[in-house]
């Protein structure tokens, strides 16, 4: 499923859904508590200079063990709350010198792009590591869990602007073929049966809601959380039922990450 059928700012998104206006010291879920336990564990020793593309707040930022660590950010909000520094930025164009930066990290950012922005993004961040560079995404996300149909324009779209779901193949070929690749993962979960979810959402329309919901085509505010209402209510809770049944353990890694280790590092 595409996200969207009109292309997102996501950026403006950000700025709009307070999803990064919040302190980067502010309590984390224990899986989010997880992913970035098991990101930094990922950073081999002997990194001295940093930087993390896509900080938002500085949540992962502010924990590199690191002693000089930078931040970039498209966004506005989420920098406001940064306490290292940081420069507002595209990943598709980072000022920064080439091999800068010993470790690159960018963590939950590829996901919200074109995919034919991608290949420009990679180029860009191993451009500027002088060794590693270290990604992690959502993996095998079925995008449509976190989506919404607009009453307005039926434009169906995420609710956080991911643009594609993403796999340990989406980045073989992203990077030379002497940069050596070492994927790992964090935090079980249970899959959705997919005819199921598709039920749920585009059959029963119980969509996933949030109070920040809105059109990224036609920029429609009314929306209404499906689970106020009986139907909604039930229809979530029926497909959930039946979706424990189908899967009762969670057997789904949520992310996927990747170290990417430029020659000699």
């Amino acid at each position: 499923m595409s996200p969207t059928s009109a292309p997102a700012d996501t950026a403006a998104l950000f700025e709009r859904t307070a999803t990064h206006d919040h302190a980067p010291d502010a309590p984390m879920s224990e899986s989010e508590t997880r992913r970035i336990a098991d990101t930094i564990a990922m950073i081999p020793p002997g990194v001295e200079r940093a930087l993390d593309v896509g900080c938002g707040p500085g949540k992962l930022l502010h924990r590199l063990p690191v002693e000089r660590a930078y931040g970039t950010d498209l966004g506005r909000v989420g920098l406001r709350h940064v306490r290292r520094p940081v420069a507002r930025s595209s990943i598709l164009e980072l000022p920064f010198a080439d091999g800068s930066m010993d470790l690159v990290t960018c963590c939950e950012v590829l996901e919200h792009l074109d995919p034919a922005d991608l290949p420009r993004a990679a180029a860009e961040l191993y451009r500027v590591a002088g060794k590693h560079v270290l990604i992690t995404v959502p993996n095998r996300e079925q995008l449509l869990m976190q989506s919404h149909r607009c009453p307005q324009c039926d434009v169906v779209f995420h609710l956080y602007g991911h643009r594609q779901s993403m796999t340990e193949d989406t980045f073989r070929g992203l990077f030379p073929a002497e940069a050596r690749l070492t994927f790992g993962y964090s935090w079980r979960v249970r899959p959705y049966v997919p005819a199921l979810l598709a039920l749920r959402t585009k059959g029963l329309g119980a969509w996933k809601y949030s109070p920040h919901t809105f059109c990224p085509s036609c920029g429609n505010e009314a929306f209404t959380d499906p689970l106020t209402t009986a139907r909604g209510w039930l229809a979530w809770k029926a497909c959930g039922a039946l979706n424990h049944i189908v899967h009762p353990l969670r057997r789904k890694w949520n992310w996927l990450l990747l170290r990417v280790d430029k020659p000699g590092a």
